[in-house]
């Protein structure tokens, strides 16, 4: 049996194996723990670019009480019009949280990727024990999650399952990602200008952005954030 804490591990390898992925040397590099937690809260990970993805990112927190998160975030280049993918595993003793999507990302775009849902649908459909916990979304995050998105609190023995279908949804996000061709032209300066828009307010509203400020506080909290998750 592999435990949750494998998820990432086995990630790295699905991408690695899809595509050539080079580690990016932060300007914060990790590991690190915030003095304004008082070295309570343990940061560490690995980040990964490749040719058409500006970020891959497999980040761990460690917290008190037995807590621990894996956070996974992949960023195509605005080029490819593509969704972000996206991984939440919480550890919390004998209890996870696992919420998985692959969703429109800061650039928009035109495509709307109907048969990638349709097959991320369809792998969800293979893990009936899991769908037993699959919860609704609050209103605000339902928004910005696709139909596909598997959303479950589930106990420590579903940990396989849990790895399987992370597994499954990551290997079919990155056959997309290899079959992608870029835009040009009109469609591509109207991608780079939706993005550029979108990073000019992501301090407001970005989950991951917004964690950053909490730990290191609002100017190394951004400037950590960005080159983390978007390479600027």
């Amino acid at each position: 049996m592999s435990g949750i804490h494998e998820l990432q591990k086995n990630g790295i390898a699905q991408l690695r194996q899809a595509m050539q992925a080079a580690p990016v040397a932060l300007k914060h590099p990790f590991p690190v723990r915030p003095r304004r937690m008082l070295g309570l809260i343990k940061f560490d990970g690995q980040v990964f670019s490749a040719e058409k993805l500006t970020r891959a990112v497999f980040l761990q927190i460690t917290l008190p009480a037995f807590m621990k998160v894996f956070s996974t975030f992949i960023s195509p280049k605005v080029e490819y019009d593509l969704p972000v993918f996206t991984c939440e595993a919480v550890a919390l003793g004998a209890k996870r949280i696992l919420i998985i999507d692959a969703h429109a990302g800061g650039a928009g775009g035109e495509k709307r990727n109907d048969n990638f849902c349709d097959r991320l649908l369809d792998i969800r459909s293979r893990y009936p024990d899991l769908l037993r916990f699959q919860k609704k979304a609050s209103s605000g995050i339902a928004a910005l999650q696709s139909p596909a998105a598997l959303r479950v609190t589930i106990p420590r023995g579903l940990d396989d399952q849990a790895n399987a279908v992370f597994a499954d949804y990551f290997a079919a996000y990155l056959n997309l990602v290899n079959a992608a061709q870029p835009v040009s032209g009109i469609a591509r300066a109207k991608l780079q200008a939706s993005f550029d828009a979108y990073l000019k307010t992501v301090v407001d509203h970005d989950p991951g952005v917004k964690g950053n400020i909490m730990f290191f506080g609002k100017k190394e909290g951004v400037e950590r954030a960005l080159d983390m998750y978007y390479g600027v």
